[in-house]
């Protein structure tokens, strides 16, 4: 009896080891430097956490700008997804260390409301791949990216094998995108004030 008891005692154990092996969530993270005009102006770091159906990503930029005038700007980003599909992200940006927009998209009752600095809107389309995803997951067979900050759906299309590029609607190309691995590892952006790259650390 004893040792039946032991052997009892010892498969539940083993159940509830692996279980919570099983449950624990899947973390990923990296960090890019961010450089424009060829001089590093801040960082990038993100972290996604998978469990079950449910991704979060948190991204979190940092640039300080030193030109003819300097200024400091933060993103601070929040996206969550559920078997595939964007449920919500929020997206925060400060200016010198003061709020300067808040832009903010939920996934309710089949379409999503976008409310952008006060302003709402909806959109009615289906969200499976957003520029919070680019960091740990590979585009492959992508053809749409929405794009949270600026909360427009664009076009992306391989270049040659793990290099992607994101087109306007007049083809006007304005983000390149390198991977290895399917993790991205280089990334060039069109901004006014010059091309930026992003570098993995």
């Amino acid at each position: 009896m004893n040792n039946k008891y032991l052997q009892l005692f010892g498969l539940l154990v083993c159940i509830i080891f692996f279980t919570s092996v099983s449950a624990k969530p899947r973390e990923l993270t990296s960090k890019y430097s961010i450089h424009m005009l060829g001089v590093n102006v801040g960082e990038l770091s993100v972290v996604q956490t998978s469990n079950n159906e449910i991704v979060n990503i948190e991204v979190i930029t940092d640039i300080k700008i030193n030109l003819l005038f300097s200024y400091r700007v933060k993103y601070v980003q929040n996206t969550i997804y559920k078997k595939g599909i964007l449920q919500n992200s929020h997206i925060k940006t400060y200016k010198n260390g003061k709020l300067n927009s808040n832009v903010e998209i939920k996934y309710e009752n089949g379409f999503y409301l976008l409310v952008a600095d006060g302003d709402t809107s909806i959109i009615n389309d289906s969200i499976t791949y957003s520029g919070s995803l680019i960091y740990f997951n590979e585009p492959k067979a992508i053809k749409r990216i929405y794009k949270e900050r600026s909360a427009e759906m664009r076009s992306i299309t391989p270049m040659s094998d793990h290099t992607y590029i994101v087109s306007d609607e007049n083809k006007v190309e304005h983000n390149k995108y390198y991977y290895q691995e399917g993790i991205l590892h280089y990334a060039t952006m069109r901004h006014t004030l010059g091309n930026i790259e992003l570098k993995r650390i």
